[in-house]
């Protein structure tokens, strides 16, 4: 049987000759040529910032991939502040466009540290206006006075940088702050927490150097209108001279080595007048220490310790201490001289018979003490006997169960506890009152001891007083055994 048959015209159609699928296996030349996805990588110049851009594929390649992505940024080393979320949008898939896909963290560098002044470099003239709308040119405030422990500078530390870290992981060094310059002079410390800087001692804070210093001592050429009136806690020293109406208040000692007048004086130390002076009576010298002066003339002293001088001339004076007036002339004549030890001169009073009055062994400041406190204690003595007096009462009261007003009770026990506070204090009293009257009673000690004595001279030792009527040589007036006052000799 013959074999007969035809072929499927389908199959027949997709059959291709071999030289058919070479050319159908080269590209067209109008085809879009096969490529993946490709990203791009873009840094800044310290790889702080990494931004990627992802070409989109062609000619059917892959589409980029979020391990991709990663492997891209491992071949940069790329590894710290990789945003995940900017990297899972990139591969959503985000074509053409420049993404943020890591950032570093930079150093910051830590803060200088700050010193605050309190207080102005530079001292000027403040002339100030009284009540009345005046103006006080005496007053201009060229002294800064503080006191130990006052806070000059405040200081703020430097703090510590912090350090950074690029992109790839390398460290980026932070620069720590500075410490302040802080301008700590002469007599100033820093706290102990280093945070501010204080006067070390009480004075005149002044700024010298490139630095605040504080001084313990002023000194001036003159005290006159460019000056004004001196108040300072420590040493006064004038070089030249003090005007007429003008004021020298010191906490320690006062130096002036030129002509001093009508002015006032106060130390709460020493004072010394190398030339002296004649205050015009007006002058005003009061001082808690020792006096040294080449003269004394004319003027009311109020001195704490010893007054040494070369002449004593109509001056009021109120000495706690003893009175040598036996330099140079030594001459003593005119005024009131109140000492409380002993005084010694070459001449007392002159020919001029001008009175001169002389008491010693008591002052008015001790009097005075001596009464205040005798004051006190009448006082403390009655207020102890009234709260005794209540006391008893309300006791009284309370023991016989009778009704006792609140206010009563609440008295009792105020009382009650105020009293034994009370007769401390009047014990104190007493012991202040016994020191002073043995004090007193050393009035026996004073004496009067000159070469040359002239009348009318009035010397009372104590409350006892006799008055030179005749010129006495070589004399020593003294209170004997009996309580009179004698004249002896040298």
């Amino acid at each position: 049987m013959e074999e007969t048959g035809t072929k499927n015209p389908e199959a027949a159609s997709v059959l291709m000759s071999a030289e058919e699928l070479e050319e159908e296996a080269e590209p067209r030349e109008d085809a879009e040529p096969r490529e993946d996805a490709k990203v791009h990588i873009c840094a800044d110049e310290g790889w702080m910032t990494v931004e990627v851009e992802v070409d989109p594929p062609t000619g059917g390649g892959r589409d980029v991939s979020l391990e991709m992505l990663k492997d891209a940024l491992v071949r940069q080393n790329v590894n710290y502040g990789i945003d995940k979320m900017a990297l899972s949008m990139l591969a959503a898939p985000l074509y053409d466009k420049r993404v943020v896909v890591a950032k570093g963290t930079p150093p910051v560098d830590g803060a200088d540290g700050l010193c605050k002044e309190l207080f102005e470099r530079t001292r000027t003239q403040k002339i100030s206006e009284r009540m009345d709308g005046s103006v006080d040119y005496k007053e201009l405030g060229l002294i800064l006075d503080i006191s130990a422990g006052t806070v000059i500078c405040e200081v703020t530390p430097p703090t510590l940088g912090v350090n950074g870290t690029d992109t790839r992981g390398n460290s980026l060094k932070a620069r720590d702050g500075a410490k302040a310059v802080v301008p700590a002079g002469e007599n100033t410390r820093m706290s102990s927490d280093d945070s501010r800087l204080e006067a070390a001692v009480t004075g005149n804070l002044v700024f010298r150097g490139g630095r605040f210093c504080v001084d313990t001592a002023v000194r001036f050429e003159n005290i006159d209108t460019e000056t004004g009136n001196i108040k300072f806690s420590g040493d006064v020293l004038v070089n030249g001279d003090v005007l007429d109406g003008f004021e020298i208040h010191s906490g320690r000692d006062v130096v002036l080595r030129g002509r001093v007048g009508n002015v006032k004086v106060v130390a709460a130390g020493n004072i010394t007048l190398e030339k002296g002076i004649n205050g015009s009576n007006k002058a005003e010298l009061e001082l808690e220490g020792n006096l040294k002066a080449g003269f004394l003339e004319n003027c009311t002293i109020r001195c704490g310790g010893k007054i040494v001088t070369g002449a004593i001339m109509n001056c009021t004076v109120e000495c706690e201490g003893d009175v040598e007036a036996d330099n140079g002339k030594g001459i003593i004549v005119g005024g009131k001289l109140t000492v409380f030890g002993s005084l010694k001169a070459k001449t007392i009073g002159n020919v001029t018979s001008a009175l001169t009055t002389i008491v010693l062994g008591v002052t008015p400041k001790l009097m005075k003490e001596n009464q205040h406190l005798k004051e006190q204690m009448e006082d403390v003595s009655r207020h102890i006997a009234e709260m005794k007096k209540n006391v008893d009462y309300i006791e009284r009261l309370v023991k016989d169960g009778r009704p006792v007003p609140e206010e009563r009770l609440q008295m009792l026990k105020r009382s009650q506890i105020q009293l034994p506070m009370s007769e401390k204090k009047k014990e104190q009293l007493q012991a202040g009152i016994t020191e002073l009257d043995g004090k007193m009673r050393q009035v026996n000690q004073s004496s009067l001891m000159a070469n040359l004595i002239y009348p009318p001279t009035k010397v009372a030792i104590g409350t006892t007083a006799t008055n030179v009527i005749t010129p006495q040589q070589r004399c020593r007036i003294y209170k004997n055994e009996a309580g009179e006052v004698v004249f002896g000799k040298l």
